[in-house]
């Protein structure tokens, strides 16, 4: 849609090219190249409804939302421990 709906792609004086690198591949084959590449995947957050503690000041994620679910079992088909758990 770029390319059709920009002054300049529609001018040919650039064309716009998307590159998905993890597009085709599973969450598992996601987290493990992760992994290969170093990823502190305590830093990355995928939780529609995370849940607060107060007790600990910080929020969880609620390991019910489909984005949860999902990678819950990516990491479990990588056998990694996800580190927000």
């Amino acid at each position: 849609m770029a390319n059709f709906a920009t002054k300049i792609s529609v001018e040919g004086k650039l064309k716009f090219h998307i590159r998905t690198p993890l597009i085709r591949l599973s969450k598992a084959e996601i987290i493990n190249k992760g992994i290969e590449l170093n990823v502190d995947y305590s830093q990355s957050w995928s939780c529609y409804d995370p849940v607060f503690l107060k007790e600990q000041g910080r929020h969880v994620p609620c390991l019910k939302c489909d984005s949860c679910i999902l990678r819950g079992k990516g990491f479990e088909e990588a056998g990694v421990i996800d580190p927000l758990l």
